[in-house]
């Protein structure tokens, strides 16, 4: 029996009224997800700050963990415990080293300037070494007076009263790692002081995310408990996972970076270059940012290696490459038993790509950011074993 026009025509406009209301809720989510898109973008900086106290955290929490199990101390007593305990081994370690090692990183720093112009005349000195240093000049001219790397070169008269292109400066004078990078005292005052600001921030952020861990995860869990069981067990299955991956991941790191930091001082002593103290802690700082770190470690290696030769630029060289070779046959395959294993596709690129968007600050946490993406892909998407403990411990 077929519907007549007038029972028809109420059908069709609450068809259309649940249509207008898909579309609606449809119009509605894009435009939050735009909105949420944009928030984060201008965000970002406080939320990379956020990050790094939740590194931070995971260190003390995982620095807590022998003083609750052996001591039998409350979670928050053994946060504590761990951090009077970092404190005490750092100046320890100050009072021990630290004369030592202000001693190489202000030697360091004088003969860097030195060593640059010995670099600087050896490249003049190639077929076409003087235009690589004379594009290298302008670059750091550029850089120096606020122009940026795309700014124009400086414009010189030629003397018929046409504009010319500014001759390079002589190799002599150039004085291209003087001060004059840091000629604006205020501006580098205060950057010091936005960076010092900004490290005690994270520094008290993260302690106080190390003392209630538990409460922060709970009430995020929380949030979601309304919506449906399932997505809060999902949410707290990522919490899960992220923390136990970026632990694992931080654990390896802290262990390989000390051991290349003690590997590159012993190896420049034996060389004989000047401050090995101060070269092996850049190369273990360095470390942190894998593929990129390495490689800018080796720079004022080579640079000081230049004002003694060839010979030395070349034992030095092979000196790098060794302990590369050494990280990366001996160190990493056995720290990556147990830590998170990375792809190095994904660091690098996501070096490169955090880079672009969020400036030195990202490079410094590209690496634990595709971590905790990593895993949570791995871990929470894919139902996998994040690292090769878990997956033999699963077998």
């Amino acid at each position: 029996m077929e519907k007549s026009p007038s029972a028809a025509k109420p059908a069709r406009i609450s068809e259309q009224r649940a249509d207008d209301g898909r579309l609606l809720r449809q119009t509605v989510l894009v435009a939050g997800v735009v909105v949420a898109a944009l928030l984060v973008w201008q965000l970002s900086h406080i939320l990379l700050l956020v990050f790094g106290a939740i590194l931070l955290a995971l260190i003390l929490s995982t620095a807590a963990e022998p003083f609750e199990r052996y001591a039998k101390l409350p979670p928050r007593l053994a946060v504590l415990a761990a951090l009077v305990s970092i404190i005490a081994l750092m100046t320890l370690g100050g009072w021990i080293f630290g004369r030592e090692i202000s001693s190489q990183v202000s030697d360091l720093a004088a003969r860097l300037p030195e060593a640059w112009e010995a670099a600087r005349g050896q490249l003049a000195s190639l077929p076409f070494g003087p235009e690589v240093v004379e594009r290298l000049d302008g670059f750091i001219e550029r850089v120096s007076q606020g122009g940026g790397a795309d700014a124009p070169a400086p414009q010189a008269d030629s003397g018929d009263g046409a504009p010319g292109v500014a001759p390079a400066p002589p190799v002599a004078d150039s004085g291209l790692l003087s001060g004059e990078v840091f000629s604006n005292v205020g501006a580098f005052a205060g950057l010091v002081a936005s960076v010092l600001g900004e490290l005690i921030l994270v520094i008290f952020a993260g302690v106080f995310l190390a003392l209630n861990p538990r409460s922060y995860r709970a009430g995020v869990v929380r949030l979601f408990e309304k919506r449906s069981a399932a997505t809060a067990d999902i949410v707290g299955k990522a919490f899960d996972v992220a923390g136990t991956g970026l632990r694992r991941w931080l654990l390896g790191q802290l262990a390989a970076m000390a051991a290349i930091g003690v590997i590159t001082g012993l190896g420049a002593w034996a060389i004989g270059l000047p401050s090995p103290l101060a070269l092996g802690m850049i190369a273990g700082a360095l470390e942190f940012v894998p593929i990129v770190g390495p490689v800018v470690a080796t720079i004022p290696a080579l640079l000081l290696a230049a004002t003694m030769g060839p010979e030395m630029m070349l034992w030095t060289l092979l000196l790098y490459v060794a302990i590369q070779q050494v990280e990366g046959n001996l160190i990493m395959p056995l720290v990556q038993k147990r830590m998170v294993s990375l792809p190095p596709v994904i660091s690098l690129f996501s070096i490169l790509i955090f880079a672009a968007l969020f400036g030195p600050l990202g490079v410094m946490l590209a690496t634990p950011l595709a971590v905790l993406g990593f895993v949570l892909i791995k871990g929470v998407y894919l139902d996998e074993p994040i690292s090769e403990k878990d997956a033999a411990s699963s077998s």
